[in-house]
């Protein structure tokens, strides 16, 4: 019998973007300095941005320099790029993509751009804004997989889950719904028909109002009278399908308001994730007009990381660092919130009083 051996070497590829930002660029002033970002993982393995704003030895002064930096003791192949990002568009806005095709990274080794982009170009390139730079790196890591066998391997493809799918259908069609909700007062309430055992599931001061001891526990509806029909729509929207409703993803005034108002909610029945989702949400809006009053909202509901967002935009830059302490919103801090006024100030460029 003919001895028939197989074996298949198949390639894939793991990708991965980070943006690194550079503060307070004009405050740099050595020409040797390198600043590199933290690390971060793609493709199971350690990298780093390495930035030259003067250049590295061969373009020493003439143009910046770029490099990605493998951190781990291993060989790794990989595809990667940059480019320039502007920091008020996060997610479009590329400028001056450089591309590396592929590439094999020794143990920690690094590979890039000496001449990434002449310091006058870079300049007059539109990209250092608020004297922020912002660097977008993408890299596509190569991986090999071999194994034995005859022809293709059969694979079986497992496909996504449905629960968050299955669960907000009962609320699309109220299915075995056993509890109405009804929000407002008199004439101007609307009603919910939900499962007690979702909200109940979803939130720990539900679970003690309906599961409890408390007289809720033991009726088939209950009222909440402080609270704006749509604001209720879109927490049950959240407790049921585990993301927010699509509107609030665009960049509106309405959008804005409506997150603010659910991260009140989602305090005030403890969703703890949905209150995180309001803060990045929150964090992405805020700008010199409004950074104070954010800061305020933020350390009354006891949001650590938007309040750590706040004061790091305030502090950055003394220009805006004053600018903001001109403003309506900082004049109301210094009176709700004195020591963390203060604060910002003991950490910022510019010093006032705040007595």
């Amino acid at each position: 019998m003919e001895n028939v051996t197989a074996s298949t070497h198949r390639l894939s590829t793991i990708t991965g973007v980070h943006l690194f930002k550079i503060a307070g660029h004009s405050l740099i002033k050595r020409d040797d300095i390198m600043i590199e970002s933290n690390l971060f993982r793609v493709g199971g393995h350690n990298w780093a941005i390495q930035y030259y704003p003067y250049g590295s030895k061969e373009a020493a002064r003439q143009h910046t320099s770029v490099f990605l930096y493998l951190k781990d003791a291993s060989e790794v192949r990989a595809n990667f790029s940059f480019c320039l990002q502007d920091p008020a568009l996060p997610s479009t806005g590329e400028k001056l993509k450089r591309n590396c095709a592929m590439h094999d990274f020794k143990p920690c080794s690094g590979w890039g751009f000496a001449k990434f982009i002449s310091i006058n170009d870079l300049a007059a390139s539109g990209c250092l804004k608020d004297d922020c730079l912002v660097i977008k790196c993408n890299i596509e890591v190569i991986t090999a997989d071999r194994f034995e066998g005859l022809g293709q391997v059969p694979t079986i493809v497992i496909p996504p889950s449905e629960l968050c799918l299955n669960i907000g259908d009962l609320l699309e069609n109220g299915l075995k719904a056993d509890l109405t909700v009804k929000i407002g007062w008199f004439k101007r309430f609307k009603r919910f028909k939900v499962h007690g055992c979702v909200l109940a599931a979803r939130s720990s001061v539900f679970r003690v109002q309906l599961c409890g001891s408390m007289t809720e526990s033991r009726r088939s509806s209950i009222r909440i009278k402080d609270m704006d029909a749509r604001i209720f729509e879109a927490l049950l929207y959240y407790m049921y399908k585990d993301s927010l409703p699509a509107f609030m993803d665009d960049r509106t005034q309405e959008a804005a308001n409506m997150t603010v108002h659910l991260l009140v909610a989602a305090d005030r029945y403890a969703i703890e994730r949905l209150k995180v989702i309001c803060e990045s949400k929150l964090s992405k809006l805020i700008d010199v007009n409004t950074v104070a009053f954010t800061l305020d909202f933020a350390e009354r509901y006891h949001c650590q990381q938007l309040k750590d967002c706040c004061v790091r935009y305030m502090v950055h830059n003394g220009e805006r660092c004053r600018a903001i302490m001109e403003t309506k919103g900082f004049m109301e801090l210094r009176e709700n919130h004195k020591s963390l006024a203060r604060e910002v100030i003991d950490n910022g460029f510019c010093y006032v009083s705040v007595n």
